[in-house]
């Protein structure tokens, strides 16, 4: 198992896994509730979320098919104290129990598993790549864990702006925008969407590479 994943394969892991053409790399995977994560042979965890814009804001406005009162965007404490998008942190909840004991060497994650991703990896304190992927804590100071996380955003992709700074969310860990030559707002999300961008030389020069850098 090599100690990084690139940006390029990490990507092609979470088309594979909306496209159900993980084939013999997959080892066990779990779907409770809506909630979906696969664990290849090689330990990879991968974490899809919605592939769409409209399915996102349907089901992360709504939990256990429950809509959420007020503004959509409730937190809740974490077991360390951290604050999160009550949503996003009961998804990462799920996948956490599922991971923990398979002990994965990365997490890969898009849209709203780009959020449970965040806070998985981090909690794991594994190499984390998050495509789509929108702002998960409260908590302004940086978190334990955090640093093992890598976020990599389309700036016209408005899932990657939700919710929204003036609520006090951030992103955990790194973040890079890629701008298309042609912003599309709202229209790119879906992962199809990212890897042309990964293979632009005027991204790949701003972006790392691989994971950990």
């Amino acid at each position: 198992m090599p100690h990084t994943l690139s940006l390029d394969d990490a990507a092609l892991l979470i088309r594979d896994a909306y496209a159900r053409d993980l084939g013999d790399r997959l080892h066990t995977t779990i779907d409770v509730r809506g909630v979906q994560a696969h664990y290849l042979h090689d330990g990879t965890l991968i974490i899809p979320g919605t592939n769409e814009f409209s399915d996102w804001f349907d089901f992360n406005l709504q939990i256990g098919a429950v809509a959420l009162e007020g503004h959509g965007f409730e937190t809740v404490p974490g077991d360390s104290g951290a604050i999160y998008h009550g949503g996003f942190l009961e998804h990462a909840q799920i996948v956490y129990t599922f991971a923990k004991g398979l002990r994965p060497k990365f997490v890969v994650g898009h849209s709203l598993g780009a959020a449970s991703a965040q806070i998985v990896g981090a909690s794991l304190a594994v190499p984390t790549i998050a495509f789509a992927s929108p702002r998960t804590t409260k908590t302004r100071t940086k978190l334990r864990g955090e640093g093992w996380v890598v976020n990599v955003n389309r700036v016209d992709d408005t899932v990657a702006h939700v919710p929204p700074p003036f609520l006090g969310f951030r992103h955990m860990g790194s973040l890079y925008w890629m701008a298309p030559d042609e912003p599309e707002v709202g229209e790119d999300h879906r992962i199809d969407n990212y890897i042309p961008l990964l293979k632009l030389k005027r991204i790949r020069d701003r972006l790392p590479a691989a994971w950990p850098r």
